[in-house]
């Protein structure tokens, strides 16, 4: 029930609450007066203290943490200066503060505000003690923020909020109303909103597609610089729901043992072109987003899943990389050139799963492409074995499978199966992108690589010190290599090697897209690209452009896109980054409200990781829920050293089964209590 009629209870409520804290508010101004003092006088001498840029990372306006080297530089409330969760600010280091650990702890204050974090923030209406409240979604914002105008909003809608800086503290405002909160796909909207995805195409963009044909015709797929592969065993393979195909593969015994290796990928420049709206559009969009009931894609359907997507029995115009391996495996040589595909099927990785397996009907159906398929997982095994030996890591971790009935909601939570037909693409492609690195690194022209350095040493410290609280031997040297790290997470007991490798993973540097070649650690390869998904990242698209251009007129041709890949790996990197969180916060929405359906009901899981505030239980479905230490007797405490909670003769550590009920569920966030 709507309670604007209590509009003028709520005003008198808050006049009495300001009232109430005058003393603090005179307080506040003084102390406020102080700061922009101290800041003056600091902006008028930057280059006597230390400064240090970053994205703060704020809870509400009580304080904040802006990474800095290998730590963080905290920012108390009163040093905020009008910064809010996710700005990118100026700061200068105020103090260093030694800890009891042995760490030091660096303070600071900002001095400006260099970028307004761009996300909207959304947030529930809710009713209390005579007043509005909204209740972020995103707790950096704050845990709960009077309302002072409602903007048409009622209690329990979904709404946009904005910050109103008060003499108290921040207040919101509403700015719109997205619906009830318990609507269907309220959850995914939330995200999609706060993220400010971009979901619609605008008007010109649409026009410049309607431009394009239907099909290629034959004068385009003669063109003299184009090889034609059309009668070439060549497929693709991909996930039985997928609706766009960027790849495509074939493979033939060489004369003296070894593997030649095709690997096409739409030719998506060829109709993307610099600085037409097509491509202001991708740039901005900078990957699709796959969430768990939808696909905002980074270009239109006419191209996504038309044109540019190589379908079966349809010419495709494409960049193809064949590479030549040795009988062991080991690449030899690879060459790079504009082509004309005709794919011969359209295979999903359970169906070349069950060929491999001696699926007669299959075998049967698809006999054309049956002995590629078999060529293909011999030289798949030896590239595995050769990326083992060489130390790159590979992170075991869950993919989840959420599904839906016809009006939206979750019937079922998966976890997909690892099967050796998705490896075979993995490793093809890894191929290809290596392949394309190096030979455009070593031309020296301007590129975009995909870069992950190696982990900072704090990181590392931390992982060893977590490694020897669950009673884990083995320890990472803090300048490792990749094969150590791959060695150690091979070494784990089975009981902790999910937990393991998701806090490994976390200690690892994030992987970004940089104008410059560092390698990847993580694959432990000297030179690596992302080369193989122009359909649906942009900084394979922008290469793609790069390598045309050398293809067809000369490297130095290439030259001209220097600025461009600078803003390319930057945007592209911004934009992963954002798409991630929102794959992964729409999967959390989504779990929480299948265990919504199964309150009061007995699971028996793992636990997944151990806290002061209690301990998440994984079930085998991958949903993860907290049993909070209240949940507990009153004798139970953390025990930081040996990371378990101890209630007498009872532990609860990492790996350990663990029986619990589903006691509740609260937006993403599931709370189970012992069974």
């Amino acid at each position: 029930m709507k309670k604007n009629s209590k509009k003028k209870t709520n005003k008198s409520k808050l006049n009495v609450k300001r009232t109430s804290r005058a003393s603090s508010a005179k307080k506040s101004a003084k102390r406020q007066s102080k700061n922009k003092a101290v800041i003056a006088a600091q902006s008028r001498d930057e280059h006597s203290v230390p400064t240090v840029v970053g994205v703060i990372d704020c809870k509400g306006d009580r304080f904040g943490f802006i990474p800095h080297g290998d730590g963080d530089v905290y920012v108390h409330g009163h040093n905020l200066a009008g910064a809010r969760h996710g700005d990118t600010v100026r700061a200068v280091i105020t103090d260093s503060k030694f800890l009891r650990d042995g760490g030091v702890r660096e303070e600071g204050q900002v001095i400006e505000i260099l970028e307004r974090n761009p996300m909207n923030i959304v947030a529930t209406v809710i009713y209390e003690d005579n007043a509005f409240f909204a209740v972020p979604d995103d707790k950096h914002f704050g845990d709960k923020l009077e309302v002072l105008f409602l903007g048409g909003a009622a209690e329990h809608d979904k709404v946009i909020i904005g910050i109103v800086p008060t003499r108290f503290g921040d207040a919101a405002k509403v700015e719109a109303v997205l619906g009830r909160f318990d609507e269907i796909g309220m959850d995914v909207k939330s995200v999609i909103v706060s993220h400010n995805l971009r979901t619609e195409f605008p008007e010109d963009v649409y026009e410049e597609c309607d431009a394009f044909p239907d099909t290629i015709d034959e004068a385009e797929a003669s063109k003299p610089y184009r090889a034609d592969f059309r009668d070439k065993i060549i497929f693709t393979i991909d996930g039985s729901d997928s609706k766009d195909f960027d790849d495509a593969v074939s493979i033939e015994r060489t004369d003296n043992g070894g593997y030649s290796l095709g690997v096409y990928i739409a030719d998506v420049s060829e109709y993307v072109k610099k600085g037409s709206p097509l491509d202001r559009e991708a740039f901005l969009r900078g990957t699709s987003v796959y969430l768990a009931d939808r696909v905002i894609p980074m270009l239109p359907e006419k191209l996504s899943n038309g044109l540019c997507s190589l379908n079966e029995g349809e010419d495709r115009l494409t960049l193809a990389a064949l590479i030549e391996f040795d009988g062991d495996g080991n690449m030899l040589k690879s060459d790079i050139t504009e082509g004309v595909i005709r794919s011969k099927a359209r295979l999903t990785y359970t169906g070349v799963q069950a060929m491999l397996d001696g699926n007669e009907f299959l075998r049967s159906r698809y006999a054309a492409v049956v002995p590629s398929l078999e060529i293909m997982k011999e030289l798949a095994l030896k590239r595995v074995k050769l990326r083992k030996d060489r130390g790159s890591i590979d992170f075991t971790l869950t993919e989840t499978q959420i599904k839906f009935d016809s009006v939206g909601h979750v019937v079922d939570i998966e976890k997909r199966p690892s099967l050796f037909s998705m490896k075979i693409i993995e490793e093809f492609m890894i191929a290809a992108n290596c392949a394309v690195a190096q030979r455009f690194c070593e031309m020296k022209v301007p590129f975009v690589y995909r870069v992950h350095e190696r982990p900072s040493g704090e990181k590392l410290q931390n992982l060893n010190t977590f490694l020897e609280a669950v009673g884990v031997r083995s320890r990472i040297s803090l300048t490792p290599n990749p094969k150590q790290v791959a060695s150690l997470l091979s070494s784990i007991d089975e009981d902790i090697s999910a937990a393991v490798n998701k806090i490994a993973l976390r200690s690892m540097a994030k992987a970004t897209y940089e104008p410059r070649n560092e390698g990847h650690f993580g694959l432990a390869e000297e030179y690596y690209c992302h080369f193989t998904s122009p359909i649906r990242r942009y900084p394979d698209l922008m290469i793609h452009r790069i390598i045309k251009a050398c293809l067809r007129e000369g490297v130095r041709a290439a030259k001209k896109f220097r600025d461009d890949t600078v803003s390319a790996a930057k945007q592209s990197s911004k934009t992963e980054r954002v798409a991630q969180d929102c794959e992964r916060k729409v999967d959390d929405f989504k779990k929480a409200e299948y265990m919504s359906h199964h309150i009061g009901e007995k699971y028996s899981g793992v636990i997944s990781s151990v806290t002061e505030f209690g301990y998440f239980v994984e079930l085998p479905n991958s949903a993860e829920g907290l049993v909070r230490m209240s949940c507990l007797p009153p004798a139970a405490s953390f025990d930081k050293r040996r990371m378990c909670i101890v209630c007498g003769r009872k532990q609860y550590r990492l790996g350990d089964n663990a029986d619990i009920i589903v006691e509740k569920v609260e937006g993403d966030r599931v709370d189970f209590r012992p069974a």
